[in-house]
């Protein structure tokens, strides 16, 4: 890009800011500028990113992926945020399994910790099975 390009492009920026641009406007900055990414970044942290916008970050712009994971794990994540970082950032897989283990995981929550983080493998196995298989595995080696 040309120095007379990037300079046009701040220079829309800073029209955009005085306008008043929606969370929209900023993620798709993030994700199309790469010159102004660093500043949309810091523009959506400062007003506080909701669980879509971190979601929408981690699908789409690598190199902020494991820093919207960290703040989304924090702030209330649904299941299926917490399964997105589970398939997106791997340095976050096993904290982001275990926050689904205790937040109630579903099968599809089971699932996907089975397919991804190997140190809970084991007991989401156990966990998806469920305690009516394992009433009947009992109560069929006790009868002849």
């Amino acid at each position: 890009m040309t120095e007379e390009r990037e300079q046009r492009v701040r220079e829309l920026w800073q029209e955009l800011l005085e306008q008043g641009p929606t969370r929209g406007d900023i993620r798709f900055i993030i994700e199309k500028v790469k010159l102004l990414r660093g500043e949309a970044w810091q523009k959506l942290l400062s007003w506080g990113p909701t669980n879509d916008d971190l979601c929408y970050i981690i699908k789409y712009i690598e190199s902020l992926r494991e820093e919207a994971g960290q703040k989304l794990l924090k702030q209330a994540p649904t299941n299926d945020n917490i399964r997105l970082i589970i398939r997106s950032v791997e340095s976050l897989r096993e904290e982001a399994g275990q926050k689904l283990l205790e937040q109630g995981a579903a099968r599809i929550d089971l699932r996907c910790i089975i397919r991804y983080i190997e140190p809970l493998r084991e007991k989401a196995k156990r966990l998806l099975k469920g305690p009516r298989e394992e009433i009947l595995k009992e109560m069929l080696a006790l009868v002849p």
